[in-house]
Parts: C-alpha cells; structure tokens; sequence
C-alpha cells in the first residue's frame, strides 16, 4: 500500500517509476504529435470535438505562454538547449536516488516533458501543439509535454508543502 510517508521517504528506491514515467510520456507525446500531424497535416487545421477540447495543429516557436521573443534560430537552439540542460540536471538527480519518491516522479514528469518538446524543436524546428481548450477560455493550445511538466510542478509543490501541512495538523491536535 502506497502511504503519503512512503512517497516523502529519503530510503532507497527503485529506479524503474521514474523511468517508465519518462518512457511512456515520451511515447504518448510522440505519438500523439506524429498522429496529430499526419491526420490534419496543415498548421490551423482544427477538429472540432464533442466536450470542452478540441485538436488543433499549431507549430509554437516560442516557449511556454509565449514568452520568449522568437529570434529564428537562435530560439529554436537556445531553447532545445535550455531544455535539455533542464532534463539532464532532472535525471542526474534521479539517478542519485537522493529524493523522496514524489520529488522523483515530479522530477520525471518535468524532464520527460522538456525531452519531448526539445525533440520538437531538433525535428521540426517547433513545438507541436495539439490540444484546444478555448471552449473553456484557455487561450494556449498545449500537448502532452506540457501536461507533464504541469503534472511534475504540481508533485514538487505537494512534496514541498505536504509535510509542512502534516507537521501543521500534527501540531495543531496537539
């Protein structure tokens, strides 16, 4: 049984989780990118779904939000490097098995998603963005990479602030 203590433990662990966290994001962004290419093959093709998104091909050669100015090149390579540095800091922290099993799997969903998207850049010279949530007011059209960076922050904030709210509560009956 997967306890909260057994998540934020420090003991020895297993490397295989976050490996296969990183392996099956990374196959289901690229696969969902290769498919999402193929099906509407031109940039601004959209099929509309029944539910709160549809599919939307968009090339993104800025970074998240758009907030990195696009200079050509330069931020195609700047940011597949930043993106890779990110990435290979992430592993070498998991494989240092030093951090509790939350932090490692966020760190995995973090660096599978950074992976993914530089893979983008080297290939295609973007990012290949697919989900539309614009029913629901998102203005940004994002893919599975995204989603698993998003995944990995929200498990580092919950390893961060989950024992601070257990020692609160532990506190607070006493």
């Amino acid at each position: 049984m997967v306890t909260t203590s057994s998540l934020l433990s420090r003991r020895p662990k297993s490397r295989a989780l976050p490996w296969l966290v990183v392996t099956l994001v990374l196959g289901l962004d690229q696969l969902s990118k290769r498919w999402v290419l193929t099906a509407l093959g031109k940039v601004g093709s959209t099929v509309v779904l029944p539910g709160p998104i549809d599919l939307t091909l968009v090339l993104n050669y800025s970074n998240a939000f758009g907030l990195v100015p696009v200079s050509g090149e330069l931020t195609r390579w700047g940011l597949v490097v930043l993106n890779l540095a990110i990435a290979s800091i992430l592993v070498a922290v998991v494989l240092r098995r030093v951090t509790a099993r939350l932090t490692t799997v966020g760190f995995a969903f973090v660096a599978a998603g950074a992976i993914g998207n530089a893979l983008d850049r080297i290939r295609f010279g973007a990012v290949v963005d697919l989900f539309d949530a614009s029913k629901l007011g998102f203005i940004w059209i994002f893919n599975v990479a995204d989603v698993s960076i998003d995944i990995g922050i929200a498990l580092l904030l919950l390893a961060t602030f989950l024992p601070r709210f257990r020692s609160t509560c532990a506190n607070f009956g006493s």
